[in-house]
């Protein structure tokens, strides 16, 4: 509350978008508020003592400070850290050069010089470096001459003690301050330039994962593509040559083969490409409902009449996700199980189970199919990886699962033994 209240007071309540300018802004506002309570507790002082021949250059300070404030308030930056800059180096001057030298008004020279590189932009550098001429002009003129524009001013050393330990404690608290801008200022660049730097070699590391592979892709997509066509190609010429019925039926059936082949490679890539650009979504989604979507979306596959399919399912259960999403990952991850099931065991089933953890829910889809060595698990997921060449498939339906799994904000796993099944377990955030 109270930091919030000086940060109004000091720039107003509008936010100001650089870092520098607004650490500069507050810095700048500080010492415009140090120089109106110097001013005041200097009146203070002569007035207690009935000195009342400074009262009107302390006023001057005040003003400074006040005037100040407010330029820093409105965003004149620039004709702000000026006013402040050269009126405070005029007033030390006039200070310096009438009270004795006891008195130690010339440290202000320091603070001030310090505040002249540190309140000033980059560009501005040369009115900082002007600035400091200045003060070291009017700080020579003021300790080595005599001369002096407002009437000498004479104290008694207790006065000159305690004006010494005031000045020499504001000069240091302003030299602190600045120091501490400085030090600060510094310190945030380097952190931001660490941030960029990490985040420049995840995006060189991401665009380089993405070249590979996008050239994996290119020429998968080219292979995939002109394999089945070139299958139905030769297919046409064996049906324009055959000459009984039967034999000409074979070859549709070959065709037909081929181009569901080539539809689901298409439909493959319309999911990879879908995935990539599109935003993900936030329904209720009532699961048994979508996973009967699913099982009628693959009722014409040859696998399903020989595969039992099993679900565990809390009745009524509904989650807030994406729907077509998690739809693509179910229909891939079932696809896949029912292709590989193994035809040598009496009992072929995929079991599809959900469960609402604390946090996340969980998806099983497991089967007792023909399972995968342990040399390939850790690259199933890969762009167009295969087993083998025997593998069935595009190598696309894993690989979009997990990346569709990751636009939710989720993640896959899988265990898998040869001859006993697999299993894959997915976690999705609760939304």
């Amino acid at each position: 509350m109270r930091t919030g209240f000086f940060r109004q007071l000091i720039i107003g309540k509008e936010v100001i978008p650089s870092r520098k300018l607004y650490k500069q802004a507050m810095l700048r506002g500080a010492m415009a508020l140090i120089l109106v309570s110097v001013g005041v507790l200097y009146i203070i002082i002569d007035i207690v003592y009935e000195i009342y021949r400074n009262i009107p250059m302390y006023s001057a300070i005040a003003i400074v400070g006040l005037t100040t404030l407010l330029l820093n308030r409105s965003k004149r930056y620039r004709i702000a850290t000026f006013t402040i800059i050269l009126s405070s180096n005029l007033l030390i001057y006039l200070n310096a050069s009438s009270e004795p030298p006891d008195s130690g008004v010339y440290v202000f020279f320091l603070p001030i010089a310090l505040a002249a590189m540190a309140l000033f932009t980059y560009s501005d550098w040369y009115y900082g470096l002007a600035c400091i001429l200045v003060s070291m002009t009017l700080f020579l003129l003021s300790y080595l001459s005599d001369f002096s524009i407002l009437p000498k001013v004479e104290f008694s050393g207790a006065i000159d003690e305690l004006y010494l330990i005031i000045n020499f404690s504001v000069a240091l608290t302003v030299s602190v301050l600045i120091v501490y801008f400085l030090i600060n200022l510094n310190h945030h660049s380097e952190k931001t330039l660490l941030e960029n730097e990490s985040r420049l070699l995840h995006t060189a590391e991401e665009l380089k994962q993405s070249n590979a592979e996008l050239d994996r892709f290119v020429y998968s997509v080219s292979h995939d593509l002109r394999a089945p066509l070139s299958s139905v190609v030769g297919l046409i010429g064996l049906t324009e040559m055959a000459n009984s019925p039967e034999e000409i039926k074979t070859y549709l059936s070959m065709m037909r083969n081929r181009i569901d082949a080539l539809e689901k490679f298409i439909r493959d890539i319309i999911d990879y490409s879908r995935n990539a650009r599109l935003e993900t979504a936030n329904e209720v989604i009532y699961m048994q409902e979508l996973i009967q979507e699913v099982m009628d979306s693959l009722r014409f596959a040859d696998e399903v009449s020989s595969v039992k399919i099993k679900t565990d399912i809390p009745d009524g259960l509904q989650i807030k996700s994406d729907r077509v999403r998690l739809r693509v990952i179910l229909n891939n991850l079932i696809a896949n199980a029912l292709k590989y099931h193994d035809r040598h065991k009496p009992e072929r089933y995929v079991s599809v189970a959900v469960q609402q953890l604390s946090n996340q829910y969980q998806i099983t889809v497991e089967d007792n199919g023909i399972g995968i060595t342990t040399n390939h698990l850790p690259r199933v997921f890969d762009m167009f990886y295969r087993g083998s060449e025997n593998s069935k498939g595009s190598g696309l339906g894993l690989y979009i699962a997990r990346e569709t799994i990751k636009k939710m904000n989720g993640t896959i796993s899988i265990e898998s033994e040869l001859g006993k099944g697999t299993l894959f377990r997915i976690n999705l955030p609760v939304n």
